[in-house]
């Protein structure tokens, strides 16, 4: 439970993040059958569909490594669903991580990764 409490903490300030830069929430946690996205930005005709990770002790290598192919597939599977359902306007998509520390700061901010 602890490690779930601490997700969603670290989703939040995650949030919180992408709202200091201007982007526009479209979805957090958006569920499908095949996959899972943290949470799906929009900012000037780009959708950013942004994983979020939250740990404090593992570096960023540590931490980015810790998406792996079976993961990426999920996230491009809710992907696929997610643009197949959304009527709004975009010119192109990409896929950022979001690396939080546990005390909920920011550690890293991959775009288009």
């Amino acid at each position: 439970m602890q490690s779930y409490i601490k997700g969603v903490e670290g989703e939040n300030a995650a949030t919180n993040y992408l709202i200091d830069k201007n982007y526009n929430i479209l979805k957090r946690n958006f569920r499908c059958s095949s996959g899972e996205v943290d949470i799906i930005v929009y900012k000037d005709g780009v959708i950013a569909f942004v994983e979020v990770k939250t740990w404090d002790a593992l570096d960023s290598f540590d931490l980015s490594y810790s998406i792996n192919r079976k993961k990426q597939k999920r996230i491009i599977n809710a992907t696929k669903v997610f643009l197949r359902d959304y009527k709004g306007k975009y010119t192109s998509v990409r896929f950022d991580v979001l690396l939080i520390k546990e005390d909920k700061t920011v550690y890293e901010y991959y775009i288009d990764t």
